[in-house]
């Protein structure tokens, strides 16, 4: 009688580690993508936030009912239109024009939401004209 080679069935080392290493590098790969799609919806979140607060903002602070642009355009920082979130609305003093150039009446008005602790911030930047 012969003797039986002694095979079994099963792996090998070399394919065990090689079986492990692509696994590792496919879940760091699939790490990678979900915490990105996680940042992504987290920016995408506080974006949505943001243009929500502007709205509530110009709801709140109407500009068309202003009469006295200097006096009623400012709007000191609110943060009672949605927690987190801080409103405000600045009118910049505008440059004397130089000698022989007409003023246009234009003035630089600035709307800013800030949230995380004034970490962000989202500026939009208008021009306005006084009317007489």
């Amino acid at each position: 009688m012969k003797p039986r080679p002694n095979r079994r069935a099963g792996f090998t080392l070399i394919e065990l580690v090689l079986a492990i290493v692509i696994l590792g590098g496919s879940l760091a790969v699939l790490y990678r993508s979900v915490t990105l799609s996680a940042n992504m919806i987290q920016a995408s979140r506080e974006r949505e936030e943001v243009a929500y607060v502007l709205t509530l903002g110009e709801l709140e602070y109407p500009l068309r009912a202003i009469e006295d642009l200097e006096d009623d355009a400012e709007v000191r920082p609110d943060s009672s239109l949605l927690p987190g979130y801080t409103y405000a609305r600045t009118l910049d003093e505008k440059e004397d024009p130089p000698e022989g150039v007409e003023d246009d009446g234009l003035r630089v008005l600035r709307v800013t939401v800030t949230w995380a602790g004034g970490k962000q911030r989202q500026e939009i930047v208008r021009y306005v004209r006084e009317t007489e």
